[in-house]
């Protein structure tokens, strides 16, 4: 599988709206951040969270 180096904003929105996560872009940070209700998250979690969703995400496509 491969992955595209970008997705649109709102194509991230909607795959994680399901864990409560957005994407919004933030100058100050120097490109965009992820936010969980009032918290930044971090790479690490953040990473967490795309791997969990992800592997849910194609797995109820494979069913």
């Amino acid at each position: 599988m491969s992955w595209s180096k970008s997705i649109s904003l709102d194509v991230a929105n909607k795959i994680f709206d399901v864990i409560g996560v957005s994407f919004e872009q933030n100058e100050l940070e120097g490109g965009y951040i992820a936010k969980h209700e009032s918290k930044t998250l971090r790479r690490s979690t953040l990473t967490a969270c795309c791997i969990a969703v992800l592997s849910d995400w194609v797995t109820i496509k494979e069913n």
